[in-house]
């Protein structure tokens, strides 16, 4: 008679746990055991077989002893155990990176938080007070205005929520690209009118600098004639050289005084 499946084996049939997370263990193991307990997956032996299978290369070799041969009891917290404890970043690196490291980029402020709050193991709330002023260092300095304004005791968390949506408003928004066919005809249909102007304006002035200019000499350099102009004083016992230029004239026609 055949061997009908086990429990473990039936729930487990369409679990695939995600790669394993170096970066941070203790979320991954979280994860996983979430999943575990969702399928109702309770025995050592099959949790270890899934975690196994999951590990990267670079990472089962940090367990290889307990990959190559798995204990006699108790797989997969000895297992677990292990991997926090070969590849989990150390206290002093997580404290190295935090100070030297992480800046804001293309993250929201409040997802810079969050990392910090990894490499220290600790909620804001719970956090050292230097936080704070490391997280304030890593934002723009117009942030940082505006966050000054609040009041000494807001908490962190709300601080860094402030900070999205300051820099929500002081983002610059892009001009909407012209989609729509009827925007495209409409753009297409105005720069051809302003050929249109542009090509009859330059006609209108060629022809107006072509064209002999009325009422002056054609000859720029040389004083118009006396008989040409009607502001010529008829009382006037001067000249016309005279009366236009006084002392500076260097023409004078009689009768002049």
């Amino acid at each position: 008679m055949a061997t009908s499946p086990s429990p473990d084996a039936l729930a487990s049939v369409s679990l695939k746990l995600p790669p394993y997370w170096p970066s941070d263990p203790l979320i991954w193991f979280a994860q996983v055991e979430a999943q575990f307990q969702t399928r109702k997956i309770t025995s050592q032996k099959a949790r270890y077989d899934y975690v196994v299978a999951s590990l990267l290369p670079e990472v089962a070799v940090e367990v290889r002893d307990l990959v190559l041969k798995a204990p006699d009891s108790d797989q997969y917290d000895k297992l677990k155990e292990a991997l926090i404890e070969k590849t989990a970043a150390s206290k002093q690196r997580r404290l190295q990176q935090l100070f030297t490291g992480e800046q804001l980029r293309h993250r929201k402020p409040s997802q810079l938080l969050r990392w910090m709050e990894q490499q220290l193991r600790q909620t804001a709330e719970d956090a050292p007070a230097f936080l704070k002023k490391l997280f304030l260092q890593r934002l723009p300095s117009g942030v940082r205005m505006v966050l000054a304004l609040a009041k000494a005791d807001t908490p962190l968390a709300e601080l860094a929520l402030l900070a999205d949506k300051v820099m929500e408003v002081s983002s610059p928004t892009p001009p909407p690209p012209i989609n729509s066919m009827t925007e495209k005809s409409t753009l297409a249909t105005e720069v051809a009118q302003l050929r249109e102007e542009v090509a009859c304006l330059t006609h209108l002035v060629k022809s107006a600098s072509r064209a002999p200019l009325h009422g002056r000499s054609p000859h720029p350099h040389r004083h118009p004639s006396p008989r040409r102009t009607s502001f010529q004083d008829p009382s006037s016992k001067l000249c016309w050289y005279h009366e236009q230029y006084g002392d500076q004239a260097r023409k004078c026609r009689e009768p002049c005084s």
